[in-house]
């Protein structure tokens, strides 16, 4: 079993920050810094979100138990929030997927 380390005060990481961002329309960068991203939709029954990008493009749905896996992932060391590594994870997805961990605070560990 992996241990899990302490995570720092700085990462907002919840399901309750992503639907927060949602409500706000709070847009975040992919972890390239080229595409600006936002949380359309959030589904509660399913536990999932969708992202969309500055050309209307919308993701296929985000599983948030998917995401609390790689967030626990990094903090304990096991990847980075490069988006080669995230994407291996996440195929297609995880350039956005690393920018939203890297917007949330889990890079200042």
């Amino acid at each position: 079993m992996a241990k899990i380390t302490e995570i720092s005060s700085s990462c907002s990481f919840s399901w309750g920050k992503l639907k927060e961002m949602k409500d706000n329309k709070t847009e975040f960068w992919a972890a390239d810094g080229l595409n600006q991203l936002r949380i359309v939709e959030i589904d509660e029954k399913e536990k999932s979100f969708y992202v969309i990008n500055q050309l209307g493009k919308i993701t296929w749905p985000f599983k948030y138990q998917k995401l609390e896996e790689l967030h626990q992932k990094f903090h304990n060391g096991e990847i980075t929030l490069l988006p080669y590594e995230v994407d291996k994870l996440v195929p297609t997805w995880g350039n956005y997927i690393a920018g939203l961990l890297k917007y949330l605070g889990c890079d200042k560990v």
